[in-house]
């Protein structure tokens, strides 16, 4: 099955699994660069590392701790996100599709709180990332 090729300034949606949410409740990041060495409708194609070294800030709550505090978000491009795609003369590139959601992993920085305590710095909450690919002209790989 063919799937859109991921480029740059593609976004993704970011959303926490509960007990834990992001404050506002999902946040839109665009995909700040495309390694992949070819481009998709002017823009560089993502290969799998473009998104996995994004370091993104986020606010977060959770339901014993309301008041909102910050983590660290990092993404994870799953085995069905990928795909290998053929390049003449350059052999080939693992680059990444939508083909689904990505996992997300926030690590507490500045912990939420509540009247009683607070989170405790380096826990992780999961959630999950929603590609969004826009295209007039779709490049597909799989």
């Amino acid at each position: 099955m063919q799937k859109t090729v991921v480029r740059q300034d593609d976004t993704v949606t970011l959303a926490l699994t509960p007990p834990a949410a992001l404050v506002p409740p999902s946040l839109v990041v665009s995909i700040p660069q495309g390694t992949a060495g070819f481009h998709v409708e002017g823009l560089p194609a993502c290969v799998p590392d473009d998104i996995e070294s994004m370091v993104i800030s986020a606010d977060y709550a959770t339901l014993a701790f309301p008041q909102a505090g910050t983590g660290s978000v990092q993404l994870k491009v799953p085995a069905q996100d990928r795909a290998t795609y053929a390049r003449t003369g350059h052999g080939t590139k693992e680059v990444v599709v939508d083909g689904g959601p990505l996992e997300l992993t926030l690590t507490v920085v500045t912990p939420a709180s509540n009247t009683s305590g607070a989170d405790t710095v380096g826990n992780k909450y999961p959630g999950t990332a929603t590609l969004t690919c826009v295209r007039l002209h779709p490049v597909t790989a799989g």
